[in-house]
């Protein structure tokens, strides 16, 4: 049987491993003020001539690229309009040093969004456009992912926060302004789904793999749950392990934890480098003898979620990752971290987790 002190020196080795491989995180100044206010009223400028002259396509420059954002027909009129109001909402919040969330500009006009997505697409178009990070904008997303275990922290009020509840707590939006981190963990747990999550916390995980802490995105993370993890590293420098389903999805989720978004990485820079796959992976199907009612058929949008995954630059060049995904697409089933419990109702916390530690079975 694994002992905690085995344990905790290989998540020893771990943690100087990943330092030596990854060093540390680039940092990425964000542009002041004054330079974010000056590139929107630039842009507003351009807007406002286009409408006055009736110049449909109306195209922008992107900052600090040679490529244009064109919406060439004219039944997109609209989503110039949109951006330009976004630009405009975002000028006022800047100048009068306060923030708002996207869900909260939606209610304030949702007659004129349509939808929820729509302002989603803006708020990323305007990031795109003004290649400034989203927090940059005072616009930002009402958090949803949870942290729980042995850490504490001041909110940007000043305020303690301590994570050791029987529930985690919400990961507050304001990340960057969060400060004095401290804890006794040896790693942090990376759980796919809120479900995972709580069952780890009622299980008391830590009396079988020592003091952690625990995130969870609940599901595809939010951009806070992502810049909460990679600031747990730059400040902590404690090792992070990925806790996701053996599925497309699980391995997806993941990949925008490790690799960042494809659409925002090179803006927001929200990836954590360092975190390392520990399970439920693939190849545990079969080594596990997971019973069959446990298992779920690949159904034909997970298996060209498969074939998308494998084709991308940070697939392909992890070959770990890649094997993972063909087995996956061998065996065309699919198992939840929750299917463990067909094993025993607590082989996740007392033998899984602690055994692929011991095995150092992480990728």
């Amino acid at each position: 049987m694994t002992t905690l002190q085995e344990i905790f020196e290989i998540l020893k080795d771990l943690k100087q491993n990943l330092i030596t491989v990854h060093g540390p995180n680039p940092v990425f100044p964000h542009p002041n003020k004054e330079e974010t206010l000056s590139r929107i009223e630039d842009y507003i400028i351009l807007v406002v001539a286009a409408i006055s002259r009736g110049d449909w396509p109306l195209q922008l420059p992107i900052h600090g690229s040679d490529e244009m954002m064109t919406w060439k027909l004219a039944k997109q009129r609209r989503k110039c309009l949109l951006l330009f109001h976004l630009l405009a909402k975002s000028h006022a919040l800047l100048r009068t040093n306060t923030t708002s969330t996207k869900r909260d500009i939606y209610y304030e006009d949702v007659s004129l969004w349509g939808s929820q997505p729509v302002l989603d697409s803006m708020v990323t178009q305007m990031t795109k456009l003004l290649n400034i990070p989203r927090c940059c904008l005072n616009i930002g997303a009402t958090s949803k992912g949870l942290v729980a275990g042995s850490l504490n922290f001041l909110d940007g009020d000043g305020k303690l926060i301590d994570c050791q509840t029987p529930t985690g707590i919400l990961i507050p939006n304001d990340v960057e302004k969060l400060s004095q981190f401290r804890s006794k963990a040896h790693l942090v747990l990376v759980v796919e789904k809120d479900s995972t999550f709580q069952k780890l916390i009622d299980d008391k995980i830590e009396r079988f793999i020592g003091d952690c802490i625990l995130i969870t995105g609940k599901g595809y993370p939010d951009v806070n749950t992502r810049r909460f993890l990679r600031r747990l590293w730059d400040e902590l420098q404690l090792p992070p392990l990925a806790l996701v389903d053996a599925d497309p999805h699980g391995i997806s989720i993941l990949a925008v934890y490790r690799f960042g978004s494809q659409n925002l990485e090179d803006i927001e820079h929200l990836s954590t480098p360092q975190l390392r796959y520990i399970g439920l992976q693939p190849s545990d199907i079969e080594a596990l003898q997971i019973p069959d009612e446990a298992k779920l058929p690949l159904t034909q949008r997970d298996r060209s979620l498969v074939d998308t995954l494998a084709s991308r630059p940070f697939i392909t060049q992890n070959q770990l990752l890649h094997d993972q995904l063909l087995r996956l697409r061998r065996l065309d089933c699919k198992v939840e971290i929750q299917g463990l419990t067909k094993i025993h109702p607590q082989f996740l916390s007392r033998t899984y987790l602690p055994a692929k530690i011991q095995s150092m079975s992480w990728m």
